[in-house]
């Protein structure tokens, strides 16, 4: 059941009728997003890349759980080069690629419910005999547990043998030596040409977050404040599902705002008819489809369909994972 949000009125319960509502409500096109940014779907956003021509703005529906972030780069580079103003709308959650897909976006509009999440690459990890992802990050966390267990440890010993007779240099010495014999084995664990790997795939991420930022709707900011946004939004979290609402959206400088109820309700509502797919609305303002259909009437002509058409793009499910 949908929640009463004020002056919300209740959306179409026909899809495409939902599309033209938000966008005569945007007073733009509408792209919708509804799956997870892999090739199929780069695929799809070029080809209506293509079939655009050159508009003053785009509002694009974010409701992913993310994907492959060279993807969704190339779908930005598309929409780029047809569009001046993007605005992407975020009623649910638009995670991993798809916020990164935001750090394209001119501006961003989250709904009540709204959800970015981290940019940490995601790998897939055969060690264990099935094809699993995890988080680049995974092999740095490790390590900084180690280091952080083997520093505790040498204060330790240090501290233990500071309260025996033994002089300090003998001390410092044997110290070393205990914590060699328990530093060591563990250490010895690390790969260090996985190591660098990991190092490599986050270098991409921070690179594509940078640029991005750079080329289109921050490059009011300078250098040193988009890395720091791309840092925080690749190491600063513990897990790559964790939950970054618009309060910490705005925190981390992004040009987030909250999505007004109507546009929200909406979403919401094409969303639930539109699983796992793209779709497009062009924008055909009310009052235009009307005189349309009314002059067709008069000509004794049927009314066009043309006047309402929404492109619409879809493919066969595939099962989601967070990517």
């Amino acid at each position: 059941m949908m929640m009463d949000r004020g002056e919300a009125t209740t959306p179409n319960t026909n899809l495409a009728d939902s599309l033209a509502d938000l966008s005569n409500l945007r007073g733009r096109p509408v792209l919708l997003i509804n799956r997870d940014m892999d090739w199929d779907c780069a695929r799809e956003v070029r080809g209506i890349a293509d079939g655009l021509s050159d508009t003053d703005g785009l509002t694009v529906i974010l409701n992913s759980p993310g994907g492959d972030m060279g993807c969704a780069y190339r779908m930005l580079l598309a929409l780029r080069d047809r569009v001046e103003d993007i605005e992407a709308l975020v009623p649910g959650w638009a995670k991993s690629a798809a916020t990164f897909f935001c750090l394209g976006a001119d501006s961003v509009h989250m709904g009540r419910h709204g959800e970015l999440g981290p940019l940490d690459m995601q790998i897939i990890d055969r060690s264990s005999g099935k094809t699993t992802q995890v988080s680049a990050l995974e092999t740095f966390k490790t390590l900084d547990g180690l280091l952080g267990y083997s520093m505790d440890s040498l204060n330790a010993i240090i501290r233990f043998l500071r309260d025996t007779p033994m002089d300090i240099p003998h001390a410092v010495d044997n110290a070393h030596q205990l914590f060699a014999a328990i530093a060591s084995p563990l250490y010895s664990q690390i790969d260090p040409h996985e190591l660098g790997e990991m190092g490599r795939y986050l270098s991409i991420s921070e690179d594509y977050a940078e640029r991005a930022m750079r080329r289109w709707a921050y490059s009011d900011r300078s250098y040193a404040d988009r890395f720091e946004m791309a840092r925080r939004l690749i190491w600063g979290y513990p897990d790559h599902g964790f939950v970054i609402d618009l309060t910490e959206a705005r925190e981390i400088g992004l040009k987030a705002e909250r999505l007004d109820a109507k546009s929200d309700m909406l979403c919401e509502t094409i969303i639930a008819m539109s699983e796992d797919s793209v779709k497009f609305q062009r924008h055909a303002p009310t009052e235009d489809i009307a005189n349309t259909s009314q002059t067709e009437k008069d000509n004794g002509l049927p009314v066009s369909e043309s006047a309402t058409e929404t492109a619409q793009i879809e493919r066969p499910a595939l099962a989601i994972q967070e990517g």
